[in-house]
């Protein structure tokens, strides 16, 4: 609750004050929060936040630091499967790239991670990171990931980028290329993917099933499901049936040959429906 009136009172500050007073103030507050120097500067659409550790960019104002993003990208998408030097890593989903830093360090210059975001406006979040941070064994594609090819259209929040989604309605939604995820892999020339990271908002069952026969290309497989969105304090009243889809999940890669992990007892609702699966 802290974080989100935080959060409030940066997005007031956004709207009303000149944004380098903004940038002043955020520096000193996400400093003291962070107690590693933080120095934020807004340029063109983007806040840019400079730690020691490395460089945030984000649509808004705060957020976790480059530390604190390294170690829930370790607690959660690297729980079961931590890449290794000259691992090839494709992370469908990336977002802002709160994980692109740390999967770029850990397969080092031998290896290779493909960061994939379907929004335009989080991709150059994404892109950017990548450049400032100089990850050049890092490609980044901005489509959607999808079952079948094709324009799809993604929902468009413009204050919180990971609640957008795929969407049926094209009148209110920002369309994007959908490209499978074979057809990327071909046109890259990957023949092994050391761990695929999946988080596309309950769209990963469709490209699951048309990439079946690609699996065996992948050794290991991190799926963040969104089943909790319908259920407890999440249940928004939306029909969120569509993103149940851990149990389909978790019997597709079984049923590809892998070892299935799953973590019931986090208390975190969330991490609850993440599926790891490796190869035996």
């Amino acid at each position: 609750m802290a974080t989100n009136l935080k959060k409030r009172l940066f997005d007031t500050l956004d709207e009303r004050v000149d944004r380098r007073v903004v940038a002043g103030l955020g520096s000193l507050f996400l400093s003291a929060r962070s107690q590693s120097r933080c120095r934020v500067r807004y340029a063109e659409g983007q806040w840019v936040h400079r730690y020691p550790t490395g460089i945030v960019v984000n649509t808004t104002l705060g957020g976790l630091s480059a530390r604190a993003q390294d170690q829930a990208a370790q607690d959660i998408f690297l729980f079961d499967y931590q890449p290794q030097p000259g691992d090839t890593v494709f992370d469908v989903g990336a977002g802002i790239g709160s994980e692109v830093r740390l999967l770029s360090r850990l397969v080092g210059p031998a290896g290779r991670v493909v960061s994939i975001e379907a929004h335009p406006r989080t991709f150059a979040c994404l892109r950017r990171t990548v450049e400032l941070n100089r990850l050049p064994n890092v490609t980044t594609l901005d489509c959607a990931v999808v079952g079948d090819p094709g324009p799809v259209y993604l929902s468009d929040d413009q204050v919180d980028h990971i609640r957008n989604g795929l969407t049926t309605d094209g009148t209110e939604g920002v369309e994007v290329p959908g490209r499978t995820l074979g057809e990327i892999i071909w046109s890259l020339g990957v023949d092994r993917i050391d761990l695929l990271k999946m988080n596309i908002e309950g769209a990963e069952l469709p490209v699951l099933e048309k990439s079946f026969d690609l699996l065996s290309l992948v050794e290991n497989v991190v799926v963040s499901c969104h089943d909790f969105l319908s259920e407890g304090t999440y249940a928004d009243g939306a029909d969120h049936q569509w993103q149940r889809t851990f149990a389909p999940v978790t019997d597709l890669l079984r049923a590809a040959g892998y070892t299935i992990r799953t973590r019931p007892d986090d208390p975190r609702p969330w991490v609850r429906y993440y599926v790891y699966a490796s190869r035996p």
